[in-house]
């Protein structure tokens, strides 16, 4: 990140805290402190319990920006803790996340939010989800519109998105295949986007079907190959074991890898729910396991 940071190309890094990581005072205090200095960095908090005047507080003593968000999960609140701020626009609804294009009223919202962030830092980064047609482009060119920040390139450029949204998108592409007709699938959706995080999803969703094969998939154990990885996962001892590098990361961190993700893409939609609500419902008494080690 150094040449990047020394050659000015470099705006701030963010820092996403899973949906089940509570508010700790003292785990963030710690954390912020042993940070590299010389770098921005930005925070994106995802659970409740962390929209408290300690946290500005504790952000704004190491200049560390709260990420203000519009999403399901969290208010769409403005806190300014440093020098700078960072928004980013999920969407709105059940089934945001890759697949949100945010009406025009909707953006208008956002506006005197967006001034009053602006008004008080030297810079102001935002961002809108990676969204799989294209709408995060048109939509972030017409809020600077909206504010009278586009020049007369991103004037074109916005002209080039709205032509090309308006011949519509393919509805096979991307998230459009898992959901698409689909409505029993947006529940599975949204609750594997809290356990994994959006970027483990998306790289799920690009597991080819093909390499993966499935033995046994019930509502009390599923047992499955994913190219040379293997999967349990039994619900009597709410056991979760998995043999792949990114897994072993997950036993710390309590989120689901993408092959697990793929593999509840797989099995039947109702079957695959039932399992993601449990995981959900209380992470922390599952067990993450890795084949031939002991947590």
């Amino acid at each position: 990140m150094q040449p990047l940071n020394r050659s000015g190309k470099l705006g701030c890094l963010l820092i996403q805290l899973p949906p089940s990581y509570r508010q700790d005072l003292t785990h963030l205090e710690n954390f912020l402190s042993i940070l590299p200095h010389g770098f921005r960095y930005a925070i994106e908090f995802r659970h409740k319990s962390w929209m408290h005047p300690a946290t500005w507080k504790t952000l704004s003593k190491y200049n560390v920006a709260n990420t203000m968000v519009d999403e399901p999960l969290l208010p769409p609140e403005v806190h300014v803790t440093a020098d700078f701020a960072y928004l980013r626009w999920h969407g709105r609804g059940n089934r945001p996340w890759y697949d949100y294009h945010y009406s025009e009223e909707e953006l208008r919202e956002w506006v005197p939010k967006v001034q009053e962030a602006q008004g008080s830092v030297k810079t102001l980064y935002g961002y809108f989800n990676n969204h799989f047609h294209g709408y995060a482009v048109e939509n972030c060119l017409r809020i600077m519109q909206m504010m009278g920040e586009l020049s007369p390139q991103q004037e074109e450029a916005l002209s080039i998105a709205q032509t090309h949204l308006g011949k519509g998108a393919s509805s096979t592409f991307g998230l459009g295949r898992w959901i698409q007709d689909d409505d029993s699938r947006t529940k599975l959706i949204d609750l594997l986007t809290s356990l994994m995080g959006e970027s483990r999803l998306a790289r799920a969703m690009g597991i080819p079907d093909n390499d993966v094969s499935v033995g046994v998939a019930t509502h009390d154990r599923v047992e499955a190959k994913i190219r040379a990885y293997s999967l349990m996962m039994d619900r009597d001892s709410k056991t979760i074991s998995h043999d792949c590098g990114d897994w072993e990361r997950s036993v710390e961190t309590r989120q689901l890898c993408k092959h697990v993700g793929r593999v509840l893409l797989t099995i039947p939609v109702e079957v695959a729910t039932g399992w993601a609500d449990q995981i959900h419902e209380d992470v922390e008494k599952w067990k993450f396991k890795v084949p031939g080690k002991t947590r």
